[in-house]
């Protein structure tokens, strides 16, 4: 029989671990991912996502081979605790035996286990425990590039533990006041606190990473047989943040006490209430993951603890309800304010400021590409429509006849007033290739999801069929994109952009719709081997415009979400890895409050008000959690849980659209809220979470060949029908169909082209 407090709902469940002996640490990455248990009978160490799968395991003979001159059995000696940095890039284990070792040096040790590349190393020297007959409940943790490992002797070491660094090295020793063999650490990483247990008595002490002086510990709470420590951020309801304390009841029988967030910082000692207490029930270590759960190692196997006061979403439901969200926000800046309908505004501002944006071409296609996910997913019942009013109006088709500006190869206008089609005043008047290869993009996909709708298709021909001259906008030798189109025609020659960056799309574009020398630029800008690297870890190269400046995370999810041949390309996927990896060690060294993932968004006024973020300037070091969701684009659910994470701990905004969802954080500002958001900034990740909600998703919908036929679906004798008759009509007497100005045997052709797809279905005129 089990107790608890008045008002804890403890909800215990199995955690999976290979074996059947005492799971005597754990570790759970704060910002959510990774759980780790070590087994020290067995003396192996498993690794798991956040959904139970076995990632590494860690055995007997891999921990020997590191520190030969242990002779770990099967005893209680072997590991005795393990920590993760944030994002879970690094696991830290420390091991014990009671074996002398022949040269001198420390007798136990800590291993570190490189989640990204899988690789397992000695860290560090030290002295644990000196006994292998008894469990020590030693105890580590990790934060802001510090390791901090306890010793049976009483000290807590602090390693500097960067990204960077092959081995530990001792910054500093500290000792409780009371002494006393170290059983458990705990950060509050928010407050950047430090709390420490021996067997009687938590402390606490504020981490300021100046190991020069010694920190000034405060008695919190005493307490008996204290085995470890948990902070629980996001742990339970609103009213379970706190310190949660693991303690031994006898030989047999393990309680967990619970310190609220407040009382944890009482300048005067407080009594901790019980949390659960369960006669029987032999529980070794305890740790919180970002995902609202605690674990624990028992006697055997390990087990979860969810708080059944938790109102917030789980996993799965948040993740649907973030992709909910996203398309609420996109759906709602159709035409939100009066304008002509079909407009799509670039992006949404908070509820208490006016809207502000003007149509974009990049606004309307993210709008369509989430349409249609959504539909895919969700079956969406207005999805279809609404491409079809937005198309429509991109596609020059619109009942007002106000039709957004082109240059003459058809190049759309960026900044476009929804009341003329001309530009908007006050704004850029370019005409932007990287504005067209999203429209033209997005027109693909819905002509391949809804090839049978006449209206869509006809504007979605016109979208892509009326951008010609896609060479040009390529610079020979360089493979260079012109980002800028002239009104009269051709590239404005003045503003090249070498590889790598998201004009890859527009290449891969030009590749299907353009000539041979299109062909060979598409070819050489999939080739990941030609161009620059910048590297923010060793070993872990990303792949960008210039050697050793780092790009914006956004850059490599564009095609990631959209283009089959990076998907498929082995070393473009590990693009996407090598960001991922690289975000989480920033997070790790510099103690963010967020997994922190640098991209382009709004940013407060004085860092630029917008400003592409990177690994290398990043004012403000703002976190796009955006971006960090598209890191989920090729199946990997772990960016979507860092980012669950951030809406546990309240990252959520809301929009004028009524959409409340994950966007932009500041770790320098952590009051500020960015003031608008737009939507090329924002869809991404929803796209990836889709993935996640329905696999495969990307590859049906979002990510197939190109459209290769213009199609023309139009009544031209106004019979009520699409027949065969329409194509003799147009033959006999040439009309524009596809709006190129002209009326010739390319419109005969497009109305066939329709035809032919449609020669065994319904022909009625829609």
């Amino acid at each position: 029989m089990f107790a608890s407090r008045a008002g804890a709902q403890p909800i215990i469940s199995p955690w999976t671990v290979s074996g059947e002996d005492d799971a005597v640490a754990v570790a759970a990455a704060p910002f959510g991912g990774f759980f780790a248990v070590a087994d020290s009978f067995g003396d192996r160490v498993e690794v798991r996502d956040f959904r139970q799968n076995l990632l590494r395991s860690i055995s007997r003979a891999e921990m020997a081979g590191l520190l030969p001159w242990m002779n770990l059995d099967g005893g209680p000696d072997g590991p005795d605790a393990l920590a993760f940095t944030s994002s879970g890039k690094s696991l830290f284990i420390l091991v014990h035996d009671d074996t002398l070792p022949p040269d001198g040096q420390g007798s136990d040790g800590i291993l570190r286990l490189d989640v990204a590349t899988n690789s397992l190393s000695l860290f560090a020297r030290l002295d644990l425990f000196d006994r292998g007959d008894e469990w020590p409940y030693l105890a580590a943790a990790h934060h802001r590039a510090i390791l901090y490992a306890g010793s049976a002797g009483g000290q807590i070491r602090a390693y500097l533990a960067n990204a960077a660094a092959a081995s530990g090295t001792l910054l500093a020793t500290w000792v409780l006041p009371t002494g006393g063999a170290i059983r458990g650490l705990a950060v509050d990483r928010d407050a950047g606190t430090m709390f420490a247990a021996n067997a009687t008595g938590i402390y606490r002490a504020a981490l300021t990473n100046n190991f020069t002086i010694p920190p000034a510990w405060t008695l919190v709470a005493t307490g008996s047989d204290i085995r470890d420590l948990a902070w629980g951020e996001t742990f339970g309801g609103t009213a379970n943040r706190g310190l949660y304390v693991l303690s031994g009841v006898g030989a047999n029988a393990s309680r967990i006490d619970f310190i609220s967030a407040a009382n944890a910082y009482s300048p005067t000692p407080t009594i901790p209430s019980t949390y659960f207490a369960g006669p029987g029930v032999l529980w070794h270590a305890i740790d919180a993951s970002g995902d609202g759960r605690l674990i624990v190692g028992q006697a055997e196997d390990a087990a979860t603890v969810s708080d059944g006061s938790d109102t917030r979403l789980t996993f799965d439901p948040w993740l649907a309800d973030e992709f909910a969200q996203v398309v609420t926000f996109a759906r709602g800046l159709i035409s939100p304010d009066g304008e002509p309908p079909g407009w799509v505004i670039d992006g949404d501002t908070i509820p208490s400021l006016p809207r502000f944006h003007p149509a974009t071409p990049d606004g309307a296609a993210w709008t369509v590409l989430l349409l249609l996910a959504s539909d895919a997913i969700n079956d969406d019942a207005l999805s279809q429509s609404q491409v079809r009013a937005v198309l429509g109006r991109y596609g020059g088709l619109a009942a007002d006849g106000i039709a957004p500006s082109r240059t003459t190869d058809g190049i759309f206008r960026h900044w476009i007033d929804p009341a003329t089609g001309g530009v908007k005043p006050g704004w850029d008047p370019e005409f932007a290739t990287m504005s067209t290869m999203k429209m033209v993009m997005a027109a693909s996909r819905a002509m391949g999801m809804y090839p049978d709708d006449p209206q869509i298709a006809r504007a979605a021909s016109r979208i892509i069929f009326r951008t010609r001259n896609w060479d040009a906008y390529v610079q020979s030798g360089t493979q260079a994109l012109y980002l800028k189109g002239l009104p009269a025609g051709g590239p404005d020659t003045s503003v090249p952009l070498r590889p790598f960056h998201e004009g890859i799309l527009f290449v891969a574009e030009a590749a299907a719709y353009g000539g041979t020398a299109s062909d060979g630029a598409y070819a050489a800008w999939l080739n990941r081997a030609l161009w620059p690297t910048a590297s923010y870890i060793p070993g872990l190269p990303i792949t960008v415009i210039a050697s050793g400046q780092h790009e914006s995370t956004f850059i490599s999810v564009y095609p990631a979400l959209l283009l089959p041949e990076y998907r498929a390309d082995a070393a473009w996927r590990g693009q996407l890895g090598n960001i991922r990896w690289s975000a989480g060690a920033w997070t790790d060294d510099f103690g963010a409050r967020y997994l922190t993932v640098f991209s382009a968004g709004t940013t407060r006024s004085d860092w630029g008000g917008y400003h592409a973020d990177t690994l290398g300037s990043h004012p403000g070091d703002i976190t796009t959690f955006t971006s960090l969701m598209g890191l989920s684009a090729f199946s990997d659910a772990t960016p979507a849980a860092q980012a669950y994470h951030a809406y546990r701990k309240g990252a959520r905004q809301a929009f004028r659209t009524g959409a409340s969802l994950l966007y932009r954080r500041s770790d320098a500002d952590r009051a500020y809220t960015p003031n608008s958001a737009g939507l090329p900034d924002v869809a991404l990740g929803a796209l990836a979470l889709g993935e996640l909600m329905r696999p495969g998703v990307l590859d049906a919908v979002l990510s197939r060949p190109l459209q290769p036929m213009e199609m023309c679906p139009v009544d031209v004798n106004s019979d009520g029908a699409i027949t065969i008759d329409d194509a003799y009509a147009v033959e006999q007497s040439p009309v524009d169909l596809n709006g190129d100005g002209a009326a010739d045997t390319q419109d005969a052709a497009c109305l066939k082209n329709w035809l032919r797809r449609h020669e065994k279905t319904d022909l009625a005129a829609r």
